[in-house]
C-alpha cells in the first residue's frame, strides 16, 4: 500500500463542506457520536486530530479521530497501556482494543457521516492536513506505507487470534499541538510526581512520544492500537 505524507495547509480557516483530514478545531463526528469523556476523570476529552483515509487504503471511506483528556493527569496512564508480552508479532487479546481506553478515545467511523460538531468547544488552533502520496517510506508524519521505528520493530501481527493488523500511521516525536487563546493548560506530572499544569501553550500527545498507529483489517469492525517510542 502506498503512504501519503501529512504536510500541514494554515492557509485559510476550517471549511464545513470540504476539510476531512486535520488537527484541532472543531471534529468531524457523526451526530449521534456523543464526545468522549475521560474515563479517569469525567472530564470532556480534547480533540486532537483526524484522518480521512484516501482511496486505495485498506480503510478506504473511513475516518479516524483521535481524543485524549488533558484535564488530569495519572502516572501510568500517561501514554498507551503496553501489552505484557514481546511487542514485535503480538497477538492482541480479544478486549484489550476497547479496555485500554481511559483516558483517550480513537473514534472510526464511515466519512460521510461526519459533520462539524458545533457542540465542542476547540481547544487545539485547527491545522488543515494535506495528503500527498509519496514513494518510500520517509521519515515523516504520514499514512500508510512502513513505520519508521525509532527502537526495534514492534509491530502487532493480529487481533484476538485470527484479524490480522496493519500499519495505518505514524505522527513523528516533540510533535507540538498550539493552542487556542482561552484553552486552559494541559495537566502533567510535574518534577514531584503530582498533577500540575503545563506552563506551555501547546498540549502533547502521549508525552510527545512518536506515535505509530495499527488497525484490523475487518472494516466492518474496525479496531486500533497505538503504541509509542522514544
Amino acid at each position: 500500500m502506498s503512504g501519503y505524507v501529512l504536510k500541514i495547509d494554515e492557509a485559510e480557516p476550517q471549511q464545513k463542506e470540504s476539510d476531512y483530514s486535520f488537527i484541532g478545531g472543531q471534529p468531524r463526528l457523526p451526530e449521534d457520536r456523543p464526545i468522549p469523556h475521560c474515563q479517569l476523570c469525567g472530564a470532556e476529552q480534547t480533540f486532537f486530530f483526524q484522518v480521512a483515509f484516501p482511496a486505495g487504503h485498506l480503510w478506504e471511506g473511513l475516518t479516524m479521530a483521535v481524543f485524549h483528556c488533558t484535564s488530569c493527569a495519572h502516572e501510568g496512564e500517561r501514554i498507551p497501556e503496553i501489552l505484557p508480552v514481546p511487542l514485535k508479532g503480538a497477538d492482541i487479546p480479544k478486549g484489550f482494543l476497547e479496555s485500554y481506553q481511559r483516558n483517550f478515545k480513537i473514534e472510526i467511523f464511515a466519512t460521510k457521516e461526519g459533520v462539524i460538531r458545533k457542540d465542542y468547544q476547540e481547544n487545539i488552533q485547527f491545522k488543515r492536513w494535506i495528503l500527498e502520496a509519496v514513494n518510500g517510506d520517509p521519515k515523516a508524519n504520514k499514512v500508510g506505507g512502513k513505520p519508521n521505528w525509532l527502537l526495534e520493530d514492534e509491530a502487532p501481527v493480529t487481533y484476538d487470534g485470527k484479524v490480522p493488523m496493519f500499519f495505518l500511521m505514524q505522527l513523528m516525536e516533540d510533535f507540538q499541538f498550539e493552542l487556542v487563546d482561552d484553552a486552559p493548560p494541559q495537566m502533567q506530572i510535574g518534577l514531584r510526581g503530582n498533577p500540575e499544569p503545563s506552563q506551555e501553550r501547546y498540549y502533547e500527545l502521549f508525552l510527545a512520544n512518536q506515535l505509530y498507529f495499527f488497525g484490523t483489517e475487518e472494516k466492518s469492525d474496525p479496531l486500533v492500537y497505538v503504541l509509542t517510542q522514544i
